[in-house]
C-alpha cells in the first residue's frame, strides 16, 4: 500500500506540468470561452430551484432556450460545488480543467496496475495518457469541458468493465454502471461512439475467453448507466423536434489529413484541416510507436498460435478499434458518415482522437506481459521520458491575459455588467449565440423586451409578486378583455395558470408566450415545469439512483467477519 501511495506521488509529480498552470491566478485565451457563460446559466437556473437544470433564461435576449436540456451536464453539477463557495466561475472552470487531468492519469494508472501489476507500466500509461497532445488541445487549445471529462472518466470505464469480466458481481456492475452514466452525462457524442466501442470489445471478449458468465453482468451494467441518465438522453431524443437542429459547422470539412495525423505545426487557432492557421491533429508520436509496435506484435504472436486468453482477446479488439477509428477520421470513410446519419452528431471526425488517446496506452498495458522481461522495464523507461520530453511545451497557454468573470459576463449576457449609460451590454449585441438551440417557430430578437410581462392596453395594472423567471408570479388587474405577453420563448413545458385555473398558450411573431386575460383582478403563475417524457425519464433515474445508493450504502456498510474457532 506504501509503495502504492509513493508511486502515486509521483505520477502527480509527474504529470503536473501538464495542469499547473490552472492552478495559479491567470487566465488564457482558449476556443471555447462560451464555456464561461454555460457555468453561468447552469448555476443561475440550478439557483433558481430547477434541477435537473434544463432552461437557461437568460440566453437570447433573455428570451431563453432549452439550451440546458441538450448540453452536457456533469462538469457543471460538479463546478456547482464552488459556486456554492462563491468561486469566481474562471477559477472554477480551471479547477475542472485541471480535476480532469489528474482523474484521467489516476484512471489510467489504476488500469494498469490492475491489468499488469506493474508499478512503472501503470506509471508510463499514465503520462503517455495525460501527455498525449489531444490532451492539451483540449485544455489549452479549445477548453472543452465535456470532452475534458469525458477523457477523465475512459479509463475507470476499462478498469470497471476489466475487473467485471475478471470477477463478475453485483457491486461491480453497479460501479461500471455510474460511470457510463456519467459518460453519457459528460458528452453526448464521446458517449456515441464509446459505448459502442467498449461494449463489442468486452461482450467478444468474454465471450472469446470463455468467461460467458460476464456477459450478463456487462448488459446489466449498460442498462444501468442508461438508466441513471435517462432523464438527460431521452427527452434529448424526444424532444429534439422541438428545437431548430443546426449549427456553423460541417463535419464534411472537419477531416484531418494522413499526414497531419503523424504530425502537424501545433496552433492555438481553431480547426481547419485544409488551412495552416488550423491546431494540430497528431496522435501522438510515442502513441503512434506503439501502435506500429502492437501490429507487428499481432502478427508475429498469430504466427505462433499460441494460447489467448482475455487480455489477448481485449488486445486485438482494442486494437482493432483504434485502427477503425483512425479510418474513420479519414475523408475516405465519408460513407460510412453519410449512411450512419447518427455518426453525424460528432460534428468533427477529427474529435476521435480522444479515442486514439484513450487506446494506445492500453494497448501497451495489454501486451506488457509478453514483452521480454530484460527489455521491458528500459523500454517502458525511455518511453516515458519521451512522452514527458517530446510533449511538455504543448502543455501551456498560447496567450496568457488578464481577465475576470466580468468580461466573460458583458460578452455572453446582456445586462450582467453595464457600461454608464447602457441598458444592455455593447459586447453582447455582437454575439450571436448560434451554439443555443432555438424552439421551433421561435426567432431571435435584436434587443430586450421592455419588461418580462406586458400588456396590450397601457391602463391594465401589473404588479410583480415574483420574477423569478421560471416561476414567475404577478398580480394584474385590467378593465376590458386583455392579451397578456411573457417574453419568453414558448417551448413545451412552459404552463401558464390564472387564478389557479390552467390558461392556453399561444406564440406570438417571435414565439414568444401569450395568453388572453377576461376582466378582473387575476392572480397569475407562469412556470417551466417538466413534460410527461421529461417526468417519466426523471422517475427512471431517480429509482436508479436509489437502487445504486441503497446497494453501496449496504455493501460498505456490511461487514464480512471471518468465524473464529
Amino acid at each position: 500500500m506504501k509503495t502504492k501511495l509513493v508511486s502515486l506521488i509521483i505520477l502527480i509529480a509527474l504529470i503536473f506540468p501538464t495542469f499547473k498552470f490552472f492552478l495559479g491566478d491567470k487566465m488564457f485565451t482558449f476556443n471555447d470561452e462560451t464555456q464561461i457563460a454555460n457555468l453561468h446559466h447552469y448555476f443561475k437556473t440550478i439557483d433558481l430551484g430547477q434541477f435537473p437544470p434544463r432552461w437557461a433564461p437568460d440566453m437570447h435576449f433573455e428570451y431563453g432556450s432549452p439550451f440546458l436540456s441538450f448540453n452536457y451536464q456533469l462538469p457543471y453539477y460538479l463546478g456547482y460545488l464552488g459556486h456554492l463557495g462563491r468561486l469566481p466561475d474562471i477559477v472554477i472552470f480551471k479547477f475542472l480543467l485541471a480535476f480532469s487531468v489528474i482523474l484521467g492519469a489516476v484512471g489510467m494508472y489504476s488500469a494498469g496496475l490492475t491489468i499488469t501489476s506493474s508499478i512503472l507500466f501503470s506509471l508510463f500509461a499514465a503520462v503517455l495518457y495525460s501527455y498525449t497532445p489531444y490532451q492539451a488541445i483540449d485544455h489549452f487549445v479549445r477548453g472543452s469541458l465535456g470532452e475534458v471529462f469525458a477523457l477523465a472518466l475512459f479509463p475507470w470505464i476499462y478498469l470497471a468493465g476489466y475487473v467485471l469480466i475478471k470477477k463478475p458481481n453485483t457491486f461491480r456492475v453497479i460501479v461500471l454502471g455510474i460511470f457510463l452514466g456519467f459518460l453519457v452525462l459528460s458528452h453526448q457524442p464521446a458517449a456515441l461512439v464509446a459505448i459502442p466501442f467498449f461494449t463489442i470489445i468486452f461482450l467478444f471478449s468474454a465471450i472469446c475467453s470463455k468467461k460467458i458468465s460476464a456477459v450478463l453482468p456487462l448488459l446489466m451494467s449498460l442498462i444501468a448507466g442508461l438508466a441513471l441518465s435517462a432523464y438527460y438522453w431521452i427527452p434529448v431524443i424526444l424532444e429534439k423536434k422541438y428545437i431548430v437542429t443546426g449549427g456553423p459547422f460541417n463535419y464534411l470539412d472537419q477531416f484531418p489529413f494522413i499526414k497531419q495525423l503523424i504530425y502537424s505545426s501545433w496552433s492555438y487557432q481553431g480547426a481547419n484541416p485544409f488551412s495552416l492557421d488550423t491546431f494540430s491533429f497528431q496522435v501522438g508520436l510515442v502513441n503512434l510507436a506503439i501502435l506500429v509496435f502492437c501490429l507487428v506484435y499481432l502478427f508475429v504472436h498469430h504466427s505462433k498460435k499460441s494460447k489467448v486468453d482475455l487480455n489477448q482477446w481485449l488486445f486485438r479488439l482494442t486494437l482493432l478499434s483504434t485502427l477503425i477509428i483512425i479510418f474513420l477520421m479519414n475523408i475516405r470513410s465519408n460513407i460510412i458518415w453519410e449512411r450512419l446519419s447518427l455518426l453525424q452528431v460528432i460534428q468533427f471526425p477529427w474529435r476521435l482522437l480522444m479515442f486514439t488517446t484513450w487506446f494506445t496506452p492500453l494497448l501497451f498495458l495489454l501486451i506488457s506481459k509478453s514483452l521480454p522481461g530484460k527489455i521491458a522495464n528500459p523500454i517502458t523507461f525511455i518511453l516515458l521520458i519521451l512522452s514527458i520530453a517530446i510533449n511538455i511545451g504543448y502543455f501551456r497557454p498560447g496567450l496568457i491575459v488578464e481577465r475576470n468573470d466580468r468580461y466573460y459576463n458583458r460578452i455572453f449576457l446582456t445586462r450582467e455588467i453595464l457600461s454608464p449609460g447602457e441598458t444592455i451590454s455593447a459586447d453582447y449585441l455582437n454575439f450571436s449565440e448560434d451554439y443555443a438551440p432555438l424552439p421551433k417557430d421561435a426567432i431571435r430578437p435584436k434587443y430586450l423586451p421592455p419588461a418580462k410581462l406586458t400588456s396590450k392596453f397601457p391602463d391594465t395594472k401589473i404588479v410583480i409578486t415574483s420574477p423569478n423567471p421560471l416561476l414567475f408570479r404577478a398580480k394584474v388587474e385590467n378593465l376590458a378583455p386583455e392579451t397578456l405577453t411573457l417574453h419568453a420563448f414558448n417551448y413545451p413545458g412552459w404552463e401558464v395558470s390564472v387564478d389557479g385555473n390552467s390558461t392556453s398558450i399561444e406564440n406570438n411573431d417571435i414565439g414568444a408566450i401569450t395568453f388572453s386575460l377576461a376582466p378582473g383582478k387575476h392572480n397569475l403563475v407562469v412556470s417551466f415545469t417538466d413534460t410527461p417524457v421529461r417526468l417519466f425519464s426523471n422517475i427512471i433515474s431517480l429509482g436508479a439512483l436509489v437502487i445504486c445508493i441503497l446497494y453501496l450504502a449496504y455493501h460498505l456498510t456490511t461487514k464480512r467477519v471471518a468465524p473464529t474457532a
